[in-house]
């Protein structure tokens, strides 16, 4: 739980994000949500057309530029909030699995998953007056390999509707926590927000502004 000193601060987190509502709660009993305003797949286009051939720590400047920018757009209208922007990107060697278009997309996504390791990373800004925090988290995972259950299952997952709003078309909370093999780093990362990491730096920020 961050200790707000002498501060009381109004917290926003630059997210729809339900997933990181629900971990951010974990950390900070009082926020609100806004929801910024900015050209993702712009932003991606930019960055990857110009990365040197390292795919991952192009993918890592990724979602911190993007977190980054949410952070800046809210915090335009609210400069005396401490903002939170968060991004997530599935990496599966080089190139980045975001949310699928339609089913038939979620459903290759998952499928080229099957008896793979693939990345995710999670970029966070947080933004409160001049003071800024930025980290990425990545985690590790791998997927069993596609069979007869796993292809039942996964279009059951899709047609529920429920990968349509997640990177990589899963979320390892729900159904598809069955085709894990074994994950290492952040659980909580995977979710959507690192949210132990988030909490250290939200508690460093705030004592570097009442020192």
């Amino acid at each position: 739980m961050i200790r707000r000193q002498n501060l009381n601060p109004k917290i926003i987190l630059a997210s729809q994000s339900p997933r990181r509502r629900e971990l951010l709660e974990l950390a900070v009993k009082d926020f609100e949500i806004k929801v910024a305003d900015i050209d993702e797949k712009k932003i991606e286009m930019d960055i990857l057309k110009n990365q040197d051939g390292d795919f991952l720590a192009a993918a890592k400047k990724l979602v911190l530029e993007l977190s980054l920018r949410k952070a800046q757009e809210i915090q335009k209208d609210n400069q005396e909030a401490l903002v939170i922007g968060a991004d997530t990107v599935v990496v599966l060697n080089d190139q980045i699995l975001g949310k699928p278009m339609d089913e038939d997309d979620a459903y290759r996504m998952i499928k080229i998953l099957s008896g793979n390791t693939h990345r995710v990373l999670t970029g966070v800004s947080i933004k409160f007056g001049n003071l800024e925090e930025q980290f990425v988290s990545v985690s590790k995972i791998k997927f069993f390999s596609w069979n007869k259950q796993m292809k039942r299952e996964v279009r059951a997952y899709v047609a529920s509707g429920k990968a349509m709003d997640k990177a990589g078309a899963y979320g390892i909370q729900e159904e598809a926590g069955l085709w894990v093999k074994w994950i290492k780093g952040d659980y909580n990362n995977i979710v959507g927000l690192p949210i132990a990491q988030l909490n250290k730096r939200l508690n460093k920020l705030m004592n570097k502004k009442v020192n």
